[in-house]
């Protein structure tokens, strides 16, 4: 499988996956079950093509496909797999973030979309970017506390071993934060701003009420 390692080799034109409360990081990695017949389609083109979709979030919570928030982030499917009934599992890994310029529906009712990927071509290189050890140190006291408060049990040891990317993407995905905050994560600047968002919310939270991991 062909590895995008230039922002030059990103296309300009792709198929959008509007769907509300999903947070697609730079590499990051997130599963999908695709089952409805214009995704189906959408899906199907990708994979005979470059494998490229790019996620992004409706505006309000229920579903206008119209109305989409300006940043979204393409993912490059690395795995699928063809289930009963035609369905379709597939694993996203996020490459970059781009900006939405428009977008317009296609004849088997997807949408595709001109996007600009200028802005975030630093994402590229998002596996390589370290954290600050005392922003860490910062996160861990939070999320231990966001953790208590939400009576979740974790292996402590393996989570503050795991490198600072891997484990702040795959926390800001899982976690159950609302449409506007996963978004807010999305629009972050870097990694460092990545993690202060999230302490804030972690504090948030932990001071209300119970929710759980997803």
């Amino acid at each position: 499988m062909h590895k995008i390692i230039d922002i030059k080799n990103l296309p300009k034109e792709i198929p959008i996956f509007p769907l509300s409360n999903c947070l697609l990081l730079p590499s990051g990695t997130i599963s999908l079950n695709i089952f409805e017949p214009r995704y189906l389609n959408m899906t199907e083109d990708a994979i005979s093509s470059n494998r490229l979709i790019g996620m992004i979030q409706p505006r309000n919570n229920y579903e206008n496909y119209h109305d989409l928030y300006p940043i979204g982030c393409v993912g490059k499917i690395t795995h699928f797999s063809e289930l009963k009934n035609n369905k379709y599992l597939i694993e996203l890994t996020g490459i970059c973030r781009y900006q939405l310029l428009d977008h317009t529906l296609t004849d088997k009712n997807y949408r595709i979309a001109n996007i600009d990927f200028t802005e975030y071509f630093l994402d590229l290189e998002a596996s390589k970017i370290t954290l600050d050890f005392s922003v860490k140190k910062q996160f861990l006291i939070s999320l231990k506390n966001y953790f208590a408060s939400q009576k979740i049990d974790a292996d402590w040891k393996i989570i503050e071993k795991a490198p600072s990317n891997v484990l702040i993407n795959s926390l800001a995905q899982s976690c159950p934060f609302n449409t506007e905050e996963k978004q807010m994560l999305l629009e972050s600047k870097d990694l460092s701003d990545l993690t202060n968002i999230m302490i804030t919310l972690f504090e948030i939270y932990s001071a209300g009420e119970i929710k759980s991991l997803n």
